[in-house]
């Protein structure tokens, strides 16, 4: 789920990689069908990636890498193109103003060409299964609709098997993964 708000040429998917959209979707989705949201929690993928919590807005990082762009003269298809190739590699990175790497690729969508994500492991990130995080914004949003403790096992697994198709869990830790996320996104909602 790209973003299309966000100027062209940019392509993010801000469901995947930032915090202050997640806590806003999760604010905006309280009375959604779980139908609607497992159709969104899809786009999130099955492996790991990296999710950005800083202060920067979506907004804020398009208008900086677009900002970059120009400065170098990369803001065309062609021109972004061959700074790819020149690396040597099909990615290169940036750093933007609160210190942050991201990582500029080749987007697939027309008129979005750079396809922009934090860097792994770069500050003010965190890496994040995708299934986790899959896991702690429906059990946010579900907690709410069904008058559930968002912590309890039975309520997130009720989300995993019912909502996300997904297998149970036998423990929940709350300092990694559904258990930390579950956590960091109940004390922000």
């Amino acid at each position: 789920m790209f973003s299309p708000e966000l100027p062209e040429p940019i392509l993010f998917h801000p469901l995947k990689h930032h915090m202050g959209f997640i806590l806003a979707y999760i604010q905006a989705n309280q009375h959604a069908k779980p139908e609607h949201l497992c159709k969104d929690l899809l786009t999130l993928g099955s492996s790991q990636l990296d999710l950005y919590f800083g202060h920067l807005s979506q907004e804020q990082i398009a208008e900086e890498t677009i900002s970059y762009l120009q400065q170098h003269n990369l803001l065309s298809p062609e021109a972004f193109r061959q700074y790819l190739i020149e690396g040597g590699t099909d990615y290169r990175c940036i750093t933007l103003s609160d210190g942050t790497d991201w990582v500029l690729r080749w987007g697939v969508i027309a008129g979005r060409h750079v396809h922009l994500h934090p860097a792994r492991y770069a500050s003010h990130t965190t890496r994040v299964k995708a299934a986790a995080l899959k896991t702690a914004i429906a059990t946010s949003i579900a907690s709410a609709q069904l008058a559930l403790p968002a912590s309890g096992l039975s309520t997130i697994n009720k989300v995993r098997v019912e909502w996300l198709g997904l297998s149970p869990v036998k423990w929940i830790n709350e300092h990694e993964g559904i258990g930390k996320f579950l956590k960091l996104l109940q004390g922000q909602v």
